[in-house]
């Protein structure tokens, strides 16, 4: 499960986001301004420790649909400096450092485990300033894994997304989601 609260970031999360998809090759020529990217969803994985917040954002650059995945972190990853993103202020946490999700160890392993267990994005709620759960975030993406593919040893995640060309099946080795809008599952991640 993964607790969200109310809380003013600064620098804000499609600033970030936009701050590491120009960097990003494969979404050149999309215009990934904060000002011109548009939220279509989000997924959490749990961090049953609760030290790390492990989230991919959706969003789409003109007619181009991004996952961005995240990690925020209250202290420096050791030996992730090619993967920091950002730094943030969090109106109630403090000082969050912000990694490429694929560069943090813990967002590879969240990830491989909910699609080798054929788990799910964890639930998320919203929550008071002092942690107490108010209610919960319904209008978010459900992504579920289909279970371990033999022989695999690594996980990568798409980045660009083919929202015209859904899954079809439950074949092994995929993480696959869906949303508000979005009925039919899309591949979002594949063993290989």
């Amino acid at each position: 499960m993964a607790d969200i609260y109310n809380a003013e970031l600064k620098p804000g999360k499609l600033d970030v986001i936009s701050a590491w998809l120009t960097q990003q090759a494969w979404a050149a020529e999309a215009d990934v301004a904060p000002d011109s990217l548009k939220t279509i969803s989000s997924y959490r994985f749990d961090d049953p420790a609760g030290e790390v917040g492990a989230e991919v954002h959706i969003v789409a650059a003109g007619d181009r649909v991004f996952q961005v995945p995240l990690t925020y972190r209250g202290a420096e990853l050791a030996g992730a400096e090619t993967y920091l993103i950002s730094t943030m202020e969090h109106s109630i946490l403090g000082k969050r450092w912000v990694y490429a999700g694929m560069g943090d160890p813990h967002f590879r392993q969240r990830l491989d485990h909910t699609i080798a267990t054929a788990g799910t994005s964890a639930k998320q709620y919203r929550v008071d300033d002092e942690g107490n759960k108010v209610d919960e975030i319904t209008e978010v993406a459900h992504t579920w894994g289909t279970g371990p593919l033999a022989g695999a040893e690594d996980v990568q995640v798409l980045y660009e997304l083919n929202l015209n060309s859904p899954a079809e099946g439950s074949d092994a080795g995929l993480l696959l989601g869906r949303w508000s809008g979005q009925e039919a599952p899309v591949v979002l991640a594949v063993m290989v």
